[in-house]
This record gives structure tokens, sequence and C-alpha cells, in this order.
């Protein structure tokens, strides 16, 4: 738990949203706000975001709750590291230089991807490593390093790892490296990795060995992965122009079902054509609204028969998966004005501001429950401080002035009178000024 915590601090030290992501966490982490049959202790049923994911770790007896002496200890873990103005002051001359903010910011960009160096892991200088010097990621995967299994990493065995790391992802598997007898084929003892992992796939013809043709249809399919164009052809085998289960393999195989529309336990060239052509329209929606020519569906194309309604038949895509949503009304069809109100909606999602006078429909200068939609009904009670039922201008200004407070902070936000250094005033006003908002 406490290494948990302590590189949490850390991470919060060095980022560029220091200050506020630890103001943040004070306000979060009460313990009463978890503590909801106000019984002194926290069940599982209770904790929630990031209090549930590391439950077992703050559960310091284990008795499958957590005590407010356990939570003050994990609080306790997490303040220790808040951090202060000496941490990037690190000149002593009371003030923080811009090199010295990028220094920090520097520090995290580069933490977890530090190289390990085997001289410094091996202490004893004796040209190996046991698992008495090796530390974290290198003592978690110890014994799958030491290949030959003597207790020890040898700088063979760490060379090999870190030829590993350098082509994770994008290395090319070589026939030659992994055949070490030079016989022509890969057996299970000889394969490793992934290689090993998908042996019996790659076994086309499940005699306990990988041969070169074998090998060859490997890299042919990593190849095009991800690109490569479905081939009717190369997966009907004996040319009768359709695929059975047996001849389709990968992700053709694993989706037969559904490309077989018909049931009939084959699959068909029209009907792979037809799968094809529903990937490229998926493909074409996923960008929709960032690619040019991808114009909007419009209300006169969806009506079909022009009578100024969309029925549920008409509805496509989207608007037939939400139709009961969108007919406010519930009359079974869709008209211009609700199409039109659907469409304002996910225009201010994410980006575009709805106003405050769009949702307050009787024009009264409050929202009711009734009015509001989206996130500001999932959050109503949370933005209706006085929980009247009703939301004013002024609380919805108070929370959008939360959110505000939210803003990363840069160098030049701490650096208040602008003259290139931060100092121990500013950076005070600053942490001041945030723990205001989140009061």
């Amino acid at each position: 738990m406490k290494k948990l915590f302590i590189l949490s601090g850390v991470a919060l030290m060095v980022s560029s949203s220091l200050t506020m992501a630890a103001g943040n966490n004070s306000a979060k982490y009460d313990f009463g706000k978890f503590d909801l049959n106000k019984d002194g202790q926290i069940s599982v049923v209770e904790a929630t975001g990031k209090l549930a994911k590391h439950f077992d770790k703050i559960d310091a007896d284990s008795n499958d709750l957590i005590s407010e002496a356990e939570f003050a200890e994990m609080k306790k873990m997490r303040e220790a590291k808040k951090p202060t103005f000496a941490d990037f002051d690190k000149n002593n001359d009371g003030s923080i230089s811009s090199a010295e903010f990028d220094a920090a910011k520097k520090m995290k960009k580069g933490k977890h991807h530090h190289k390990v160096d085997f001289a410094k892991v091996d202490v004893n200088k004796d040209g190996k490593i046991t698992k008495d010097e090796a530390k974290r990621g290198l003592l978690k995967r110890f014994d799958k390093i030491d290949s030959d299994a003597n207790g020890s990493i040898s700088t063979t065995e760490f060379a090999a790892l870190e030829k590993m790391h350098k082509g994770k992802g994008n290395h090319k598997l070589d026939f030659g490296s992994i055949d070490a007898n030079n016989d022509n084929q890969i057996t299970k003892d000889e394969a490793k990795g992934r290689l090993l992992k998908g042996f019996d796939k790659i076994d086309s013809d499940a005699n306990g060995s990988i041969s070169t043709t074998e090998f060859a249809a490997l890299e042919k399919t990593h190849k095009g992965k991800g690109n490569h164009k479905l081939d009717f052809g190369s997966f009907d085998t004996n040319s009768d122009s359709k695929i059975t289960k047996d001849e389709a393999k990968g992700r053709l195989s694993k989706h037969f079902d559904k490309i077989d529309s018909d049931k009939n336990g084959v699959i068909t060239q029209a009907e792979l054509l037809e799968m094809q052509k529903m990937q490229k329209m998926q493909k074409m929606h996923k960008g929709k609204g960032h690619k040019k020519g991808n114009k909007e569906v419009s209300f006169a194309k969806l009506d079909a028969n022009s009578n100024g309604a969309i029925t549920k038949d008409e509805a496509k895509g989207r608007l037939a998966k939400h139709f009961d949503k969108v007919d406010t009304d519930a009359n079974g069809s869709i008209t211009s004005a609700e199409f039109e109100l659907v469409k304002n909606m996910k225009k201010g999602k994410h980006g575009q501001k709805v106003s405050f006078s769009t949702l307050d429909a009787n024009k009264d200068g409050a929202i009711t429950k009734d009015e509001a939609k989206g996130r500001l009904l999932s959050n109503f009670d949370k933005i209706d401080g006085d929980a009247d039922g009703k939301i004013t201008t002024q609380e919805l200004d108070t929370k959008r002035g939360d959110r505000k407070g939210n803003k990363r902070p840069t160098f030049e936000i701490l650096d208040a009178d602008g003259n290139g250094k931060v100092s121990n005033v500013e950076f005070a006003a600053f942490q001041q000024k945030h723990a205001e908002i989140k009061k």
C-alpha cells in the first residue's frame, strides 16, 4: 500500500496538475462520504472508484472492511508527498525558474521508461544478477529471464531481454534464429513467446512442429494484419464458390456465423462482399463529423414518404436504436421539431455550450428536473446546491466555475507577475486559491 501511494504522490509532485490533483483528492477522500451506513467502517459494497480498486491494499488487516484508522493511514500516505515549493526550487534561491519547472516535468515524463543498467543491478560485480540483487520488474520476471534456471541472470540472458524489449511489437520473427538445431522445423521446445503461445494454431498439420511453409503462412498473415483485404479465393480451397467452416481461418472463422446470413453453413461470395461493405460503412461512420464528405443525414432523406414525420420503419442506424427517446411525445413518429432537438443536443455534446434559456422551457428563470437533459439531469442534485428542486443561473455558474478551476496549471499561470520566476508567495497564493475553489 505504501508503495502505491508514494508513487501516486511522486506523480502528483512532478505533474503539471500538481496542486489541483492534491487538493481535489483531499476533498474527494472523506471517510464519511464512503461510510454510507455510518457504522464507522467502509465495506466492499460502499467503496467506489480508486478506493474500490485498491481495497485489498488499504484493508491492512484483511477483514474485508476499511476502518477509520486504515483510511487515515491511506490519506496520510497520499498527503506525505503533496508537492511543496521546495520540491521545485532545487537551487534554494527562493524562486522557481522555468528551467526548474521543466526539469520536474521531464522527470515525470521519463518515469517508468528508464533503461535498466546491468552493472548497477549487479551490486557485487560478479557478472551475474541474483534474485537478491534484482528489483521491481526484473525481479517480477526473474524466472523467465533466467532461461537456464541456474538462479542468476547472466549478461547473455540480460542482453536477450534488452533485445526483445527493443523490438517489442515490431520485431520480425526469424525462422533461423528459432530453429536451434537447423532441421528446418521448429518444435515446442524451441518456440518462445507468442510463437509458443499460438503453436498449435500455426502447426496446421498437427505434427508437433512448425515447418518453413507454416511459418511463411504466419508471416504473411501478420504482414497484412489489420489492413489485409479478405480474398474469397484464398479461403475457397476447393473452388466450389463457397467457404465452409473448415476452410475459414482467423477472423473469418471467428465471425463465421455472423457473415453466414442465411445460416446454411457456408459463406458465399455475396455474403463476404456484404460483410466487407458493412465494415467500410462502419469505418466511414467512425470518422463522421471529422472527415470531409461525411454529410449529416437530413430529416427529409429519412422521411421517405414526405409526410412530415419519421416512423420506425423509416428510421435508420442510431436514430432507429434511440427512436423511443427521440420520440418525446411517444406517438410512434419523430417530428421535425423532435429531430432538431436531438441534433442540437448532439451538437453541444462535449463541445458546444447549451444555453440556460434553451433548457428553461417555461422561462421562469430556473431549470427543473423535467426541463433538464443529459449530463445536467444526471448531475441535477449536485448542481442544485440549496436542494429546492430547481437550478438557478447562479448555481449553474458556480458549477461551471468549479470545473474551470480544474484547469491544468502551467508555468505561466503560476508566474502571476510574469517576471519569469515563480516566487514562494505566488506558489502559496495559487494553492490557497485552489483550496478555496474546492471548498
